[in-house]
């Protein structure tokens, strides 16, 4: 399998609007499916997405554009991915200063799912990240869809890295079944896992008792539930996608 980035140029012309977290390939009958997350700088979002911005992101993973025959982009809020990491979310239980307010506890991110037509996928899991891209999404007015009091309804999902899992009952008193999607990769350390618990159409101020409840039940576990815990994280394997 080849680095996801092995043949991309390290140096942007530029500073980063977009990085890239956590890109899966998985096989299919016609091609492969590469699935990752997106999250964006102070002043630049994802709307729709266009064809030129979702080439961008594939080439930064080191793959071929022209093999795109189709993509989807789903937008969420998520702890994992939030300016703020709350006491909830620190294994050790590092108390940090919080902002209050409520956008800073959920970070807007951008779920991606490409699949090529042809060939066979380059990489299964691509490393934590994150890539660095450089881009703009045209369909996206320049104005934040973030705001205010926390009154408009957002997927929000609960994400928790960890290793070598096979039993996850512990979640059923907390969530439905359903709601949860694991993925499990062999990675060249130890077989990663990460849970994605999912609440669809809700205010995030709302559920916010329910999150820092399954923060605490991932944490006490050992589980991460912030990109920058798992960062810290001493034998996560070095990200080859960075610059």
């Amino acid at each position: 399998m080849t680095n996801p980035a092995s043949s991309v140029p390290e140096d942007l012309p530029g500073d980063p609007d977009f990085l890239l977290w956590h890109p899966v390939c998985t096989d299919t009958r016609s091609g492969y499916t590469c699935t990752f997350d997106v999250t964006a700088s102070d002043f630049e979002e994802i709307n729709s997405g266009t064809d030129f911005l979702i080439s961008a992101f594939v080439t930064r993973l080191g793959m071929d554009a022209s093999r795109i025959s189709s993509w989807r982009i789903e937008r969420f809020l998520s702890p994992y991915y939030s300016f703020e990491v709350r006491p909830e979310q620190r294994i050790f239980g590092t108390n940090l200063p919080t902002t209050g307010d409520w956008v800073d506890r959920f970070g807007l991110a951008w779920r991606t799912s490409v699949t090529f037509a042809g060939g066979i996928a380059p990489f299964r899991y691509g490393c934590l990240g994150p890539s660095r891209v450089v881009g703009h999404d045209e369909t996206w007015s320049y104005r934040s869809t973030v705001t205010g009091p926390g009154n408009q309804e957002e997927t929000v999902v609960v994400l928790a890295d960890c290793w070598g899992v096979e039993d996850w009952s512990f979640l059923d008193e907390f969530v439905s079944r359903d709601k949860v999607e694991v993925a499990s990769i062999a990675t060249p350390v130890e077989q990663f896992a990460q849970a994605r618990v999912r609440l669809d159409s809700v205010r995030p101020i709302d559920v916010e008792g329910a999150v820092v409840e399954l923060l605490q039940v991932f944490t006490g576990r050992l589980f991460s539930t912030h990109h920058k815990v798992t960062e810290e994280i001493p034998f996560w394997p070095e990200s080859p996608t960075e610059p």
